[in-house]
């Protein structure tokens, strides 16, 4: 199940991100310039432009990804006793003391890609 979690959880965040990365980047593009060639498109952005929707909705997204990435990193920490390749127990501490691998692995792997 954490296994299944942790990587919906991945999934989701990436959509947010996508998501909010689309619905900023066209918001200064005249919508008028894809009425015709991407309609979808064209009545997504004509409702989250108007007024101060796109503000909302930066703001519900945040508290959206505060929530996906706290389930992403009670799901994919480490096990008690976990080993990393042998490393030495400095390194390791560095890893998963600190939550550091989840932190690298949600921000490549849920975040950047998008």
């Amino acid at each position: 199940f954490v296994f299944v979690l942790l990587w919906v959880g991945i999934f989701w965040l990436s959509m947010i991100e996508g998501g909010q990365a689309s619905h900023v980047g066209l918001a200064p593009i005249d919508e008028e310039l894809f009425k015709d060639s991407h309609p979808t498109t064209y009545k997504i952005t004509h409702f989250c432009n108007k007024g101060d929707n796109l503000d909302r909705y930066l703001l519900g997204r945040q508290f959206g990804v505060i929530f996906v990435v706290f389930c992403i990193n009670l799901s994919g920490g480490p096990i008690a006793d976990a080993d990393l390749w042998g490393l030495p127990g400095w390194v390791q501490q560095i890893f998963f003391g600190t939550g550091f691998a989840m932190i690298l692995f949600t921000c490549m792997v849920g975040q950047l890609n998008t």
